[in-house]
């Protein structure tokens, strides 16, 4: 009989949040990201999917009509609330560790989820993952213990209850989509008879990769691919071309990212042909509006609106990985959004003018935060509907919402106390710290070699802490290690680690003057400091080493002196053990010949005075064994805490490495997900926000006397969670988008 689900999370069996800097995962990762780039572009799974897809022409574009509110089979329909709405949840980088993922997936599985000052609120009969859906390799067995196991155990049906689609995420590429095409298209498959793999109560209906979904009120939900390219394969864009020529004025679009590729059109430059643009263009087409643009691989929420489009621009990434800051967001950036331009194709000798429209990207600024100017279209940019609608029937007329800033979550504030944990980085990564100690102690062990090898500071060096005080020794370190560069090995680590640092720094992504300026000024300071450290260590242990030495020679020494007078079979073991320390070995090993290199016979009696004391040169060699375990362990604490100053720094003045310092952090708490009413005049978004995850403390089982009416879940908590809306519901109407 297999345990139950509480017993295997008391007992840890239960996956636990990635460890992003140990670092053979590292090693692993770093394979899996080339591998898997090489294959995507040599190898497109999506290119296979399309190849071995029945279905074609009309079916194809029907297959994910849920328009008919009175179809007979409910897998081909949505369910309405009393008020004639319809709902869907939108959530985005899953599978990390067990309790955020599953506590998410529980909040999920709930029938209403009730919040202050707003109705309740009830589950979505389709469930969207919006990319990265395990961590840290999508595999079949990662995405069983990370995705499948605890939505199974959140909503524990024997039936398919709701609909899932997914899209991939960098991550669910790692292994060329194999194991998401298993998992989510199985419906591809002929003799799955459509019916795809089941996920807990949720159903996996998809064939492919992404996915255009017909909804009621002429409402659309789109899911791109976008793979690890900038572009969209040729076979996604025939299918979505296909779908946009099904649409009209009257359609309404939501569209559905694995990354915020309008966040990055700063760094990437106009690209007509990039994803983002494409997409957006394809959807405008025939006249649809796109109303909002939802994306996740930033694991936290922030919202970016337009007044000039009256579009919003979600990122929502917080369905259970680590936490990214929101410090280091911008206030303001700029989207490349695909305008219609109508131009003259041919005319013939009839006059007859044929017309097409082309597209060319125009550039519009969306904001998190308001301007101070009051009343002026710029200062208005963040409020949530731009102007009351202006119906023919006054009656009928919604007053608009008041205007208020666009929203992340968490605060900026706390964002930017957390960042200051990564001052514990060699805490929290313990084993990367200690590969910047192995670092540290290669180099300089290479270092001595070259010192003593070309007598460099005139054996000052190897003095230090005896005839020479080790601060005195420091400001002169800089000239010797220059003086060191004389040796082509020690020069290659030192020029490798340099390189190193500097590619590493996170400038900005455009090749200008700033760029290169930004990445060899920070990454020669950060250079520079871990040289200053390294050596600074170096010297200090090589003088304590020094200073240990005489005291390790005295304790040596009685023990020689002191072995006759032991039992026999003690007195050989400590004279076999201690005589390699003896003067007198010391002596037979230089009477050697050096011709032959074969040393003198050993001398009979061995009670002289010189086989009972320590040969100084040789103790020093031997407590010179510690160097490497100390320069490790410490040059690794010390190491790690500059690296982790360096990100707090970054993050703080320059807006770099946010990824990379917040992983190192494992957050587990401020997760959030997208509960979405669709209604036949508007859509309204609910950005669910949770502070605090609980621990495995925090769960029990049903059985365990803690009964919740309607639960379905393996796992309950021993207090109720308590989610938040993170700011007032978003309020998007159709006739407030830019056509």
């Amino acid at each position: 009989m297999g345990k139950s689900a509480l017993q295997q999370l008391n007992n840890g069996s239960m996956p636990k949040m990635v460890r992003w800097y140990d670092p053979r995962l590292l090693l692993r990762v770093g394979i899996r990201t080339m591998v898997s780039s090489v294959f995507g572009q040599y190898a497109d799974q999506r290119l296979i999917q399309a190849a071995t897809d029945p279905a074609s022409g009309h079916d194809l574009i029907a297959r994910y009509d849920y328009s008919d509110p009175r179809c007979p089979e409910p897998a081909r329909r949505v369910a309405f609330d009393d008020a004639g709405a319809f709902w869907v949840d939108y959530i985005c980088d899953v599978g990390d560790g067990f309790e955020s993922t599953y506590a998410m997936a529980y909040l999920l599985a709930q029938e209403r989820l009730e919040f202050k000052n707003v109705p309740q609120l009830p589950h979505g009969d389709i469930l969207i993952m919006g990319g990265d859906q395990c961590y840290p390799q999508a595999t079949r067995e990662e995405y069983r213990k990370r995705l499948q196991q605890p939505y199974g155990m959140a909503l524990s049906e024997t039936g398919p209850k709701r609909k899932l689609f997914a899209i991939p995420g960098n991550h669910d590429w790692y292994d060329g989509l194999q194991a998401f095409d298993s998992l989510f298209c199985s419906s591809r498959d002929k003799s799955s008879e459509t019916k795809g793999n089941l996920i807990g109560g949720w159903q996996c209906q998809q064939h492919r990769s992404y996915w255009a979904l017909r909804l009621p009120h002429k409402w659309w939900i789109w899911g791109a691919d976008i793979q690890f390219s900038k572009y969209l394969d040729a076979s996604q864009v025939n299918y979505f071309s296909a779908v946009a020529a099904e649409m009209g004025p009257d359609d309404k679009i939501i569209i559905c990212m694995a990354e915020p590729s309008w966040m990055l059109a700063d760094f990437q430059g106009l690209d007509e042909e990039e994803n983002f643009f494409k997409i957006t263009a394809i959807a405008r087409e025939r006249g649809a509006k796109v109303c909002a643009v939802l994306a996740g691989d930033w694991h936290h929420y922030n919202r970016y609106s337009s007044a000039e489009l009256g579009v919003h621009f979600f990122t929502a990434g917080g369905g259970g990985s680590f936490l990214h800051p929101t410090h280091v967001l911008k206030n303001e950036i700029s989207v490349r959004w695909p305008e219609a331009e109508t131009v003259v194709v041919a005319s013939d000798e009839r006059g007859v003018t044929t017309m097409k429209s082309d597209w060319h990207a125009q550039k519009y600024d969306v904001r998190l935060k308001r301007q101070s100017t009051e009343g002026s279209v710029v200062g208005d940019v963040v409020r949530d509907v731009i102007a009351p609608a202006r119906p023919t029937d006054k009656a009928s007329a919604k007053p608009p919402l008041p205007p208020r800033a666009s929203k992340v979550y968490p605060k900026r504030s706390t964002s930017l106390l957390l960042s200051f944990r990564n001052l514990l980085f060699p805490i929290f990564n313990f084993p990367f710290a200690m590969g910047i100690g192995i670092i540290y102690w290669l180099m300089t062990w290479q270092f001595h070699t070259v010192v003593r090898s070309y007598d460099i500071s005139a054996g000052k060096i190897d003095a230090v802490g005896l005839t020479v005080p080790w601060l005195s020794l420091l400001p002169w370190m800089p000239i010797y290690v220059l003086q060191a560069t004389l040796s082509m090995s020690f020069a290659l680590m030192l020029i490798a680690l340099y390189a190193a640092i500097v590619a590493y720094v996170d400038a900005p992504e455009r090749p200008t003057w700033r760029h290169y300026l930004v990445k060899f000024g920070v990454g020669t300071t950060h250079f520079a400091v871990h040289m200053i450290a390294m050596f600074t260590l170096f010297i200090a242990f090589l003088a304590l080493n020094n200073n240990i030495a005489p005291m390790v020679e005295t304790q040596v020494g009685g023990l020689l002196r002191a072995k006759d007078a032991q039992p026999g079979i003690v007195s050989d073991i400590m004279r076999e053990t201690l005589e390699p320390l003896s003067k007198e070995r010391q002596m037979q090993r230089g009477q050697a010949d050096p011709q032959s290199g074969r040393a003198a016979p050993p001398a009979v009696k061995r009670s002289s005075e010189a086989a009972r004391t320590a040969e100084p040169k040789t103790v020093r060699e031997l407590v010179g064994l510690l160097y490497p375990l100390e320069l490790t362990l410490f040059g690794g604490l010390l190491g790690g805490f500059i690296w982790g100053c360096y990100w707090v720094a970054a993050g703080l003045f320059g807006q770099m490495h946010a990824e990379d310092a917040f992983a190192a952090l494992r957050i587990k708490d401020y997760k959030n997900f997208l509960r979405i009413k669709f209604e036949p005049d508007q859509v309204t978004i609910y950005p669910i926000g949770l502070d605090r995850v609980p621990r495995t403390h925090d769960w029990t089982s049903p059985e365990a006397g803690f009964p919740i009416p309607g639960n379905r879940s393996k796992l309950v908590p021993l207090r109720p969670l308590k989610p938040h809306l993170i700011e007032e519901p978003i309020v998007i109407r159709p006739d407030m988008v830019k056509s």
